[in-house]
């Protein structure tokens, strides 16, 4: 009997701990300003790369906490966003050489912080590979995206797809707001002509992709 009692008592004692903890849990906004604020102070190195922590609206939005969803009227407003930010080369041209591009899309350089500095290097890659299924054979590929294996082949090499595609890569929130592939031409990671090349990698017949 003493042993059910003690834990009658105990679970009541948790349970008085889970409401007030409840009770004192902050809201979604005060949450994310308090985790932003843990990051931002977190962070040692230059004021230069600091700047990396400041989000933008389009981020803004994204940063959902929990079971939060993104409304509508803010999809909307990402999509706005995203369709603003496009640039294109000042070539006219949205295909460039798939061997550059197929480089590019091998490439993890640029950007990273190594003992607080920035690393050396002549260009920015896109590294594809990271995220995306490859060229047919290829091993060392992710699959947090979906493959682009036969991406051309599939699609086909008109200006309304090489269009579209140079858009994804440069903004793909225009199309998905929020997903996770890197707004690589709108943080300008890439330059817009660096983006011709890996559209040419993903829609050009001759490219490896597409074999």
């Amino acid at each position: 009997m003493k042993n059910n009692n003690w834990l009658k008592w105990s679970a009541y004692a948790v349970a008085g701990l889970i409401v007030a903890g409840c009770a004192t849990y902050p809201d979604q906004a005060t949450t994310k300003q308090m985790a932003e604020k843990m990051v931002f102070e977190g962070f040692t190195y230059s004021a230069e790369h600091k700047s990396r922590l400041v989000q933008d609206r389009s981020q803004q939005i994204c940063s959902k906490i929990g079971d939060e969803k993104l409304t509508q009227a803010e999809a909307a407003e990402v999509v706005k966003l995203a369709r603003a930010s496009i640039k294109f080369p000042a070539s006219g041209k949205l295909v460039g050489d798939w061997k550059t591009g197929d480089k590019l899309a091998h490439n993890g350089a640029g950007d990273r912080i190594r003992n607080g500095k920035e690393e050396s290097r002549k260009e920015n890659g896109a590294l594809c590979q990271n995220c995306h299924a490859l060229a047919p054979g290829e091993i060392n590929v992710g699959n947090v995206g979906p493959p682009l294996t036969g991406y051309g082949k599939q699609r086909g090499n008109s200006e309304a797809i090489a269009k579209y595609t140079y858009e994804k890569i440069y903004n793909a929130w225009m199309y998905f707001p929020c997903s996770n592939m890197p707004r690589l031409g709108a943080t300008e990671h890439l330059t817009p002509e660096q983006i011709t090349h890996v559209v040419a990698f993903l829609i050009d017949p001759q490219s490896p992709i597409n074999k």
